[in-house]
């Protein structure tokens, strides 16, 4: 029936912390802290570069999968997968889907040739398939990636904060990014996989709470499903034209494919995979992975649908709302509970956070779990960050560099006192890159919206990185040259959509129809673009690079894929254990012979 009387909106006012709210928050960031010190101290403490960057390969497969989730559920895909389901429907749930794309090759394709090596940084695999030139690009991709990702990650949480207390957005950035990087400097990997097993603790009692209560006031589970079936809200695109912004094909495929960096050639992943104690509990921590997503996907797009139906004031439209004050009449009454007004918030992102704010703040302590859950979602990733940068850098550069002048029978023969200096040098990359993180954090708010921040950084720089990856791993013929000439060709490629993109959207974030196709293209294509054009420009200079230069076609099986080996072939490392000083010898012969043959 309508309604008879005009409906005066309330001010959109936030509700401050209470005393247990700062409480429970506060705990989380102190348990994160003594964690880092406890396993400082513990086992004489972070002394070699094996304990400090690869916990001695003596994780096993279930504390490994909650830390690799936990590395990539932060405040972003907390808050920005609701706002996402909340404005556009239930839509881009489907990127779980990409799940059986991901996780199946990262396990059986490029897991064994990581392992069987015996690596440290992903990227030593680059300089034993090619050479030097191409391992030092692959690592520097990979650090200007994380970086500008750990920087959207500090943004979120701090942006969720500042809807409801009055600490500032600068200075909740700079105190998360400098918790993150005490922990992680003074604990190591070790500390880093427990804390985060704590967190995703933390994080999974909170959205479970946040579930059941929303839905109680949302008007129930079948009200919440009916209102948004009703609405078109669960209704799905299946129009299969890239450009069009999401669809199930968009989202399950190009998903998928945007997933397999994060899991086949990111340090963040690989290193903690690498730290298994055997290359079936590293295949099976990935498949432990399939499962888990599915639940906290599906949990958090429900938090989306529970908004939806929440907010159900017909006048009010899905975007930034409109201003306080207003004055709303011939409000039809639905059937579920009375009508409330969608706060005004400045970005979408922010819709979850004032939903608890506003309608849990009665219930002491809810508040705050919701806080230490966005923040223990941030904490997790950029400790992660942070250790795989200084290994990557400790790894990929330092070491290199140190041993240019030495012969391959002297190098990585480290003294006791010589592994404690390169300790402290990883740990002094650790402090560096958490300054770095925090300062590029602070200009997080120029980039946009969560998801599609998120999806920029992965597709303009780890479609590449993947592509680089599988010329090695699945092209026997690929060579130096043609890696590099690939590798620029998809960067350059990945950027200019990327950027162009974010040059024509309008003030909703969309691209116009009139604009160039190649800027209106999914941000869910954008790794497939970049690494399928890294592939093929690689695979063609590659051949063009043998018949000039009549180089032979000779590879170590152990560089390929499983499937690519000679039939009965075994891994020389597997009968050795995966000796890293075996393969980093082996790698320092064959870059000599292939830099002198093809560079």
């Amino acid at each position: 029936m309508a309604a008879t009387n005009e409906t005066q909106i309330d001010d959109d006012e936030t509700v401050p912390f209470a005393w247990l709210d700062y409480t429970i928050f506060s705990l989380m960031l102190l348990i994160s802290i003594v964690t880092g010190l406890y396993h400082a101290l513990v086992g004489k403490g972070q002394k070699t570069t094996s304990k400090f960057l690869m916990a001695e390969r003596s994780m096993s497969s279930l504390p490994i999968t909650v830390s690799v989730l936990a590395s990539y559920l932060s405040a972003i895909s907390l808050l920005a997968l609701p706002a996402e389901v909340f404005l556009h429907g239930i839509q881009y749930w489907f990127f779980v889907f990409g799940a059986f794309i991901t996780f199946p090759i990262a396990a059986w394709v490029y897991m064994p040739v990581y392992y069987d090596l015996g690596l440290i940084s992903a990227y030593e695999y680059l300089q034993m398939r090619f050479n030097m030139t191409v391992r030092i690009c692959g690592a520097l991709v990979f650090i200007l990636q994380t970086t500008f990702y750990m920087a959207v990650v500090l943004y979120a949480p701090a942006l969720a904060l500042e809807a409801v207390t009055d600490f500032p957005l600068l200075a909740m950035i700079t105190l998360t990014g400098v918790v993150c990087t005490i922990y992680t400097a003074l604990g190591g990997i070790k500390a880093v996989i427990w804390t985060d097993v704590f967190q995703y603790a933390v994080i999974l009692g909170s959205i479970l709470t946040i579930l059941i209560i929303g839905t109680r006031d949302a008007g129930g589970a079948s009200y919440v499903w009916n209102y948004n079936l009703e609405r078109g809200h669960l209704d799905l695109n299946w129009n299969p034209d890239p450009t069009e912004r999401m669809s199930v094909w968009s989202c399950a495929i190009g998903g998928g494919i945007n997933a397999l960096p994060v899991f086949v050639s990111s340090q963040i992943s690989v290193q903690r995979f690498l730290t298994a104690k055997s290359l079936k509990d590293s295949q099976k921590s990935i498949f432990y992975c399939l499962p888990w997503k599915f639940v906290m996907a599906s949990l958090m797009a429900s938090h989306g649908l529970i908004l939806f139906a929440f907010y159900n004031n017909f006048m009010t439209p899905l975007g930034p709302a409109i201003g306080t004050n207003q004055t709303l009449s011939n409000i039809t009454e639905p059937s579920g509970p009375m009508p409330h007004y969608t706060p005004h918030y400045e970005k979408s992102d922010q819709i979850l956070i004032y939903f608890v704010n506003r309608e849990f703040s009665k219930i002491p302590g809810i508040q705050g779990l919701f806080v230490a859950c966005l923040y223990a979602g941030c904490m997790s990733s950029v400790a992660s960050g942070l250790n795989s940068l200084a290994a990557v850098v400790l790894s990929d550069i330092v070491r290199p560099w140190k041993n240019r002048k030495l012969s391959s029978s002297k190098q990585h023969q480290l003294s006791s006192e010589e592994d404690l200096k390169e300790v402290i040098i990883s740990k002094t990359l650790t402090v560096t890159f958490g300054v770095i993180s925090v300062f590029l954090g602070m200009l997080a708010p120029k980039l946009g919206s969560l998801v599609r921040m998120t999806h920029t950084v992965f597709g303009a720089t780890g479609g590449p990185i993947l592509g680089l990856f599988s010329l090695g791993i699945l092209c026997k013929r690929s060579t130096s040259r043609g890696a590099v000439v690939g590798l620029v060709v998809g960067f350059i490629m990945a950027v200019w959509i990327s950027v162009g993109a974010m040059i024509y959207k309008d003030d909703n974030g969309e691209i116009p129809d009139d604009v160039f196709w190649l800027y209106r293209i999914s941000f869910f294509w954008y790794c497939a673009i970049s690494a399928g054009l890294t592939m093929l420009i690689g695979s063609l200079v590659s051949e063009i690079d043998r018949r000039v230069s009549h180089l032979t076609c000779h590879v170590d099986p152990s560089l390929l894929a499983p499937f690519l080996r000679p039939q009965g072939w075994v891994s020389s490392s597997s009968t050795s254990n995966g000796s890293t000083d075996m393969a980093l010898s082996q790698l320092l012969k064959e870059d000599a012979s292939d830099s002198d043959d093809e560079m």
